[in-house]
């Protein structure tokens, strides 16, 4: 499988997959008001490299927003990305970057976290 880049919009998050490093990246806004015609591609990508994974997957979700319609397919992202780790010899980490002013993702954050039952990271960074 190659790198895959996505380029984001004002609505859209930019998605890198890089999978030689194991590095998936999901950057900037999910603000889309019809979401089934974004992510299902995002998925089916993704389902592509669950099968042949890297030894070290990392997932690092840094939207300054997202809405509610975003969310459902956020978490079934975060499942398939955990579940990387059921395979022996394999392991995958969930950095979810946030601004530390925004109280509603930190929230958020923990609850997609027990959602799925693993430790999401989540990283508070300050805007300048």
């Amino acid at each position: 499988m190659k790198r895959i880049e996505i380029r984001g919009t004002l609505n859209t998050p930019k998605i890198i997959l890089d999978p030689r490093n194991g590095s998936i990246k999901m950057l900037g806004r999910s603000t889309m008001t019809c979401p089934q015609e974004f992510y299902p591609s995002i998925i089916k990508m993704l389902e592509e490299y669950c099968k042949a994974p890297a030894e070290k997957t990392q997932l690092i979700i840094d939207l300054q927003y997202y809405n509610t319609l975003s969310a459902r397919y956020l978490l079934s992202i975060l499942k398939m990305v955990t579940r990387i780790r059921h395979n022996e010899g394999f392991d995958a980490k969930i950095f979810w970057f946030y601004d530390d002013t925004d109280s509603e993702i930190k929230d958020d954050i923990k609850l997609f976290s027990e959602s799925i039952g693993y430790k999401i990271h989540a990283i508070e960074y300050e805007l300048a």
